[in-house]
């Protein structure tokens, strides 16, 4: 076994998380992962996050704990910080699961509109703020793929 595992995007492509960014590059192991996040995420590839999962810039804004207008700020090829960008990374992650798991983008957006008992009645939406609630969402998509509901 070696020092490096591959990546585990939970059956996904590994395209199946960047497309969501618009980013093309291989991901082989979590040390590209940690690169990624390092190396920054930039404005552009956040927007098209934004766009895709029908974040607006406040939404995103809220996740990845960076001001709206200091992100307005930013000229499109400016690079996030570290842990901002491993937040867009989370997101986008997060997305490419649920698309799977729902078998659909659009179902899974309106799973994360709506109130849900198994989240103490809070959208998942809500949730995205802390690594905790990214942790609780994968827990409960991990649960619905193997058809163990609340």
């Amino acid at each position: 076994m070696s020092a490096v595992t591959p990546l585990d995007f939970d059956g996904l492509e590994h395209k199946g998380l960047l497309r969501y960014l618009n980013i093309d590059m291989p991901l082989r192991n979590m040390y590209d992962f940690i690169e990624l996040s390092r190396n920054g995420i930039d404005k552009k590839a956040l927007l098209y996050l934004g766009k895709t999962i029908d974040f607006d810039l406040k939404a995103l804004s809220h996740v990845i704990h960076i001001s709206e207008r200091t992100i307005q700020r930013y000229p499109l090829s400016r690079k996030l910080t570290t842990e901002a960008s491993s937040k867009v990374l989370q997101l986008a992650k997060l997305y490419a699961k649920g698309e799977h798991v729902f078998g659909d983008l659009t179902r899974f957006k309106r799973w994360m509109e709506h109130p849900n008992i198994a989240l103490a009645s809070k959208k998942p939406k809500d949730l995205l703020d802390t690594t905790f609630g990214f942790q609780l969402l994968n827990e409960e998509l991990v649960r619905i793929e193997h058809g163990i509901f609340a």
